[in-house]
């Protein structure tokens, strides 16, 4: 009788334990995936304080009239994952920029360690860890835009050349 009850003993232990690890997985798998992120709405200083972190959170930014979506996950190890989606461009854009830019988004995985040194909200200081077709959409419209202006100072390129020639 002593052996049944210590048997019983064993098996509700084990039950607990394996309930524990269950729970501890889906806690640890809510966390990485998103689920507990918080919602900064449009306040980057929110998104801002969770980013040096690494805490799941995701904001809603305008920067030049265009509307970008920021989210950030931590991935397991040093690295923390920011998506950035273009999501709506300003009035007036060419249709050619708007069909280039909209609905694309880049992946940046950050070292955590960087975190604390960056704004993540500027991307010209987090760009080097990004990739995908927004940042490939951003470079093809700088190399537009440089393209441009080079045909439009073409001219005063071409009078300053003649003018060092003649020397």
């Amino acid at each position: 009788m002593v052996e049944y009850s210590e048997n019983k003993k064993l098996r509700s232990g084990m039950k607990l334990i394996i309930l524990a690890i269950i729970l501890t997985g889906i806690f640890f798998a809510a966390y990485y995936s998103g689920m507990t992120r918080e919602y900064c709405g449009k306040d980057q200083d929110c998104f801002s304080e969770n980013a040096k972190s690494c805490s799941p959170s995701e904001v809603y930014l305008s920067r030049s009239n265009n509307v970008y979506h920021y989210k950030l996950t931590p991935i397991i190890g040093n690295k923390c994952n920011l998506k950035i989606t273009f999501e709506r461009a300003q009035e007036g854009l060419p249709p050619e920029h708007i069909e280039l830019l909209e609905g694309k988004s880049m992946n940046c995985n950050i070292p955590k360690s960087v975190l604390r040194e960056k704004d993540l909200l500027k991307m010209d200081e987090i760009m080097p860890y990004c990739s995908g077709e927004l940042k490939e959409a951003l470079y093809e419209l700088i190399v537009k835009r440089m393209y441009e202006l080079i045909i439009l100072n073409l001219g005063e390129i071409a009078e300053e050349a003649k003018n060092i020639m003649k020397m």
